[in-house]
């Protein structure tokens, strides 16, 4: 299968930035490594008017590590002129609090990178390691890129504009007449991100691909379809038959009956098993979060405090390029962060037992009150103007060994849900809310075919103490043998942290029953 080739446009500037690099590490002091990103985004919206739209943002940002403090540049002038001008300013700076720093003693916060052959030594995904020749030296570069079927090439602005035209068309000739608004939004982006230090000069390129159809009821009720993963427009189809689903739910929820806030058994489906899983103890336990004291669960993992049943285990893994029966992986994928760390899974509860947080260079170093952990791919921007943090990648429950029927025969009286509405979580306190956009009847074991909305006419909101949460797993759906991969489904996704630093972020899991689970 074809990869996503790295930029030619690029080239010339990659192979200017060793120059950089040996400026930042001049007198040897501190570790320095510079990362270059460059997006292209191509989108199409078909609804009352047509809207196209193509653009790019590139920019680089430089950064040296001295005793655990972080400095840092950033610019989108890119000529070489302006860079060695900005790197040999910022690199004076530097010094200049470097000695400030030294002076104050303390601890020994330096880092030194890994070499190709340490990181050889650690398992890898197959798709990152059939990407590296052996004997790689640190001059040597390195790129990772994406699988894909329909060549973005051909999926041109024209081509999206067309097939958004299409869906619409057919969209709008399923919907009752009376619904006025109906839409079709294509997405296609490639985020092409250099890394360079001492040991490495790697580069990626990220193939992601999105459809989004959505109809809007006379009472403003909104019901979508979302399809897409990291690969072409082979990841995000909407075929006739989710069209028709779309016109039937959307006509359900238009006279959909009120639900009587309540705690009740709840199943919940992969896209609301991933905002659970992302909420639940995803933010918790990232380590920026865990090392400013906002978090309950460094002291929880301390004190071995168990907060889930042995159904509850939930991992975090950059490294998601196929699902189930998917060949291809999730917007929330990568080959490497954007501080050079390779991408690999990583559990972060392990049958109700916290494990290492999710930690980004600094959050590595410097720990929490359970000491220093390993360094996980988690270190993340939103852009190259914003901030680094130790974010999300792909967050989801493991399976477990029922089947979708036999969870539904398990309930009397309670729900299904099936499409998210959003979530968020309170690291400190445990609390925990993941929206859906509607609920579906359970009556003895079967699904009724009845929709119910939240108490006053909207989404509905399930919300609980993670610990009471995940103590009530009763059972989770199976993954099928002749599958190609044993990871669960997860959903395209984003996050927002902190004052909203927006980050791609897939989520998702088995199906899963929920003993009970305030509604409302």
């Amino acid at each position: 299968m074809p990869r996503v080739e790295f930029s030619k446009d690029l080239q010339k500037l990659r192979d200017f930035l060793p120059q950089l690099l040996a400026i930042l590490q001049d007198s040897h002091k501190g570790y320095a490594f510079i990362t270059l990103d460059d997006v292209f985004q191509k989108s199409v919206s078909s609804s009352k008017s047509d809207n196209v739209l193509s653009q790019r943002d590139r920019g680089l940002v430089m950064r040296i590590l001295i005793q655990g403090v972080n400095f840092e540049c950033a610019t989108n002038h890119l000529d070489p002129k302006s860079l060695l001008e900005k790197a040999r300013t910022f690199r004076a700076k530097t010094l200049i609090n470097a000695e400030k720093i030294e002076h104050k003693g303390g601890h020994d916060f330096s880092y030194t990178p890994k070499t190709w052959k340490e990181e050889l030594s650690f398992p890898l995904d197959s798709l990152i390691k059939d990407q590296l020749n052996e004997d790689l030296t640190p001059e040597q570069q390195v790129h990772f890129g994406t699988p894909f079927q329909q060549d973005p090439a051909e999926t041109n602005l024209n081509w999206m504009t067309q097939k958004a035209k299409s869906l619409k068309k057919e969209l709008r000739e399923k919907v009752d007449k009376s619904f006025d608004t109906v839409g079709v939004m294509l997405r296609q982006k490639i985020k092409t991100k250099i890394f360079i230090d001492s040991q490495k000069n790697m580069s990626q390129s990220l193939l992601t691909s999105l459809a989004y159809a959505y109809v809007v009821s006379p009472k403003g009720r909104f019901s979508r379809v979302v399809s897409g993963g990291m690969a072409g427009f082979e990841s995000a189809t909407i075929d006739s038959s989710e069209l028709s689903k779309l016109s039937e739910t959307s006509l359900k929820i238009e006279n959909a009956k009120y639900l009587e806030a309540g705690r009740y058994p709840v199943i919940t489906g992969p896209d609301v098993t991933g905002v659970i899983a992302h909420e639940a103890f995803g933010h918790t336990q990232e380590g920026d979060t865990c090392r400013y004291g906002r978090s309950c669960a460094p002291l929880l993992k301390k004190d071995k405090v168990k907060v889930g049943n042995d159904h509850a285990t939930i991992v975090n893994n950059a490294a998601v390029f196929c699902m189930g029966a998917y060949p291809y992986g999730q917007n929330g994928s990568h080959f490497f962060d954007d501080e050079g760390q390779l991408a690999r899974e990583h559990v972060i509860l392990k049958k109700g037992e916290l494990q290492t947080p999710m930690n980004d260079l600094l959050s590595s170093l410097k720990g929490d009150v359970n000491g220093c952990g390993p360094r996980q791919s988690n270190g993340k921007r939103e852009s190259w103007r914003r901030p680094l943090m130790a974010r999300q990648t792909n967050t989801y429950f493991t399976p477990g060994d029922r089947s979708l029927e036999e969870l539904i025969a398990m309930v009397d009286y309670g729900f299904l849900a099936e499409n998210a509405y959003g979530g968020m979580e309170d690291p400190k306190g445990m609390g925990l809310t993941a929206g859906t956009e509607y609920l579906q009847e359970i009556k003895d074991g079967k699904l009724t075919g009845e929709i119910f909305l939240g108490p006053c006419g909207g989404h509905v909101e399930l919300s609980d103490s993670v610990p009471l949460l995940l103590n009530g797993i009763l059972a989770k759906s199976k993954m099928e043998e002749d599958w190609s991969s044993q990871t669960p489904y997860n959903k395209w996704g984003g996050c927002g942290k902190y004052h909203k630093e927006s980050v791609e972020a897939g989520s998702g899991g088995p199906w899963i029953l929920w003993k009970g689970i305030n509604c409302g």
